[in-house]
């Protein structure tokens, strides 16, 4: 029998999965058949039986590697190196791709949390005026810049099909900048309590902690300015002031001579 280049390959990831995931438990797993349909059943299992990084990672993250790694193997020659080196493609590239989501969604966080007291602040002269919390989120969202935009969108969408307030801000309470807005609001929707207070005093918290983000980036500064001084500054001094008393000394020395 001869063991073609995507055998290795196959054999080589099976034997990882095998390594790392743990057995599954067969009385739950029908106890899962009966009660889930066919879809629900072998999602549930890829979640309760796949190790935390791997059940994590998203349809998209496995084609963008499963494509890098089809390409690395057509790239490189069929062959058992290059099978080897598009296994070890695919969870690079899966990684590469996780890693520039996390920066774009901690950008867009930033950005959130930059924006948050100006949104606040709006919402509350809206509802000092008389307005609506529903009709000021429609008149903010067209106000303020993206993302917030787009929150505020959703909420409208959320509205739209007819959930109440306190469940379409309930949405939101998962949001890493809105989130304790989102519950206080909900909060206030079911139990009837003043809105534009509490929008008051969330703009204060976050205006107040926006300030101190700044004040730690500015202390920072100086302590991340130091390396690139030392290694521009040093080697000035040592070319200006040390190498022409050096050069003088050795040319005395050689004159002397």
């Amino acid at each position: 029998m001869i063991i073609s280049a995507p055998m290795v390959a196959a054999l080589s990831f099976g034997a990882v999965l095998i390594c790392f995931c743990p057995a599954p438990n067969r009385g739950a797993l029908r106890a899962l058949a009966r009660t889930q349909t066919p879809g629900a059943f072998f999602a549930s299992c890829w979640r309760r039986w796949t190790p935390a990084w791997l059940s994590q990672v998203s349809g998209l993250q496995w084609r963008f590697g499963l494509l890098v790694g089809a390409l690395c193997w057509l790239l490189l020659g069929q062959n058992p190196g290059a099978a080897l080196v598009s296994l070890l493609a695919v969870p690079a590239a899966i990684a590469l791709l996780r890693w520039l989501e996390a920066a774009s969604e901690r950008r867009k966080a930033q950005q959130l949390a930059a924006q948050l007291p100006g949104c606040l602040e709006l919402f509350a002269a809206a509802l000092d005026a008389g307005m609506p919390l529903r009709a000021a989120v429609g008149h903010i969202a067209a106000l303020t810049p993206e993302p917030s935009a787009e929150l505020l969108r959703d909420l409208l969408g959320h509205f739209d099909l007819g959930l109440s307030d306190a469940q379409a801000w309930a949405s939101v309470r998962d949001n890493a900048v809105w989130g304790l807005v989102a519950r206080d609001l909900a909060r206030c929707a079911t139990s009837g309590a003043a809105v534009a207070e509490v929008l008051e005093v969330h703009a204060a918290e976050a205006r107040s902690m926006r300030r101190a983000r700044r004040e730690m980036a500015a202390r920072a500064v100086g302590v991340r300015s130091v390396l690139p001084l030392v290694c521009c500054f040093l080697p000035a001094f040592i070319l200006v002031g040390v190498v022409p008393i050096i050069a003088a000394t050795v040319g005395s020395f050689l004159a002397a001579g």
